[in-house]
């Protein structure tokens, strides 16, 4: 008979024999092996003297430079599409980044359009922006269009003689997860995308995506972003979307690192922000460090073990939930 694996307390370390599937990090083999990388990488960057010096100062508003570029080359290979240096700002999480973008761009009793379901411990982050959150229904290919812009007619409406400034630009804030939603694990449709982006620039809302999952595919190429929908070319360009991205999902997640890809008009509203001041000031040591990492190539390689083990789990929750489903068939079957 199958045994029920025990759901181990977030502030316990699973052991080797259990399963860890209540809270989203990397299982304990590749925290062990990130930790070495990382260790490696500190080691490196403290034989630096003068390098490590200036990592115990304060550091650029949007992060290093050095850092970001390598950053964004770690991200092209991995989303398989272009990333620019220019377009980064250097994080604690993606946590931070969602907070950050609801206090700094929005007013007490702006609204937040949430999709039904979405992650529970958003709402929380959201509430402390002092928001007003209103659900907007999902289906099989992700957040239906039509809801959405029903309940932008309805709620945007009422802040409507709000007038827009340079400081505050959107009448509104999206919050998704376009790429395996937590907790549905779908993808938003390509043709949703493109009428998602539709919606918010006729409406003047801010998409923020959190996309912490994106480098967990299983196929050749990774699902396109939805920050890659919302083209400059286009002439109704305003910049609609912003990528909340965290190495939470790929690294020992007390590392607290993570970046906003968003337009450069975003980016300089963000630049002297009060609390984007104070959170990218305990980065810079960390910074120095994890571009150690990267510039070796090793998170590369953490990326693609980390891909593969979550598929292991997978295949091995599939084959549990089975055995239960069995089990449970066996024991209903009356005995003759």
């Amino acid at each position: 008979m199958a045994t029920v694996p025990r759901i181990v307390p977030m502030n316990e370390m699973p052991k080797p024999d259990e399963i860890e599937m209540s809270i989203g990090y990397p299982c304990v083999s590749m925290l062990e092996k990130s930790s070495r990388v990382l260790q490696k990488a500190a080691t490196d960057c403290a034989s630096k003297s003068q390098s490590w010096i200036e990592l115990m100062q304060y550091g650029p508003e949007n992060g290093d430079e050095m850092f970001r570029k390598m950053l964004a080359e770690f991200l092209t290979r991995q989303y398989q599409s272009d990333v620019l240096a220019d377009e980064l700002y250097v994080t604690t999480g993606a946590s931070f980044g969602v907070t950050m973008l609801g206090v700094t761009l929005f007013a007490a009793g702006d609204v937040v359009f949430v999709e039904d379901p979405s992650y529970f411990l958003v709402f929380k982050m959201l509430e402390m922006c002092k928001l007003n959150i209103t659900s907007v229904p999902t289906d099989e290919q992700g957040i239906i269009p039509a809801a959405l812009e029903e309940a932008v007619t309805v709620h945007v409406a009422k802040n409507a003689s709000r007038p827009l400034t340079e400081d505050r630009p959107y009448r509104g804030l999206v919050y998704l997860i376009p790429t395996f939603h937590n907790p549905t694990g779908r993808c938003l449709a390509d043709e949703r995308c493109k009428q998602i982006i539709d919606v918010a620039r006729k409406h003047k809302l801010l998409i923020i995506c959190d996309d912490v999952y994106n480098f967990y595919y299983f196929t050749e190429k990774p699902p396109k972003r939805l920050y890659s929908y919302d083209t400059r070319t286009d002439p109704d360009y305003m910049g609609s979307v912003v990528s909340n991205g965290s190495f939470s999902k790929v690294l020992p997640p007390g590392i607290r690192l993570g970046w906003l890809e968003a337009p450069h008009k975003l980016l300089r509203l963000l630049a002297y922000n009060g609390l984007a001041l104070r959170g990218r000031r305990r980065t810079q040591a960390i910074l120095g460090i994890m571009g150690a990492a990267l510039e070796s190539g090793q998170l590369d390689e953490i990326v693609v073990e980390s891909r593969l083990s979550v598929k292991v789990l997978l295949a091995i929750a599939l084959c549990y939930k089975v055995v239960l489903i069995v089990r449970e068939f066996v024991l209903s079957v009356p005995v003759c």
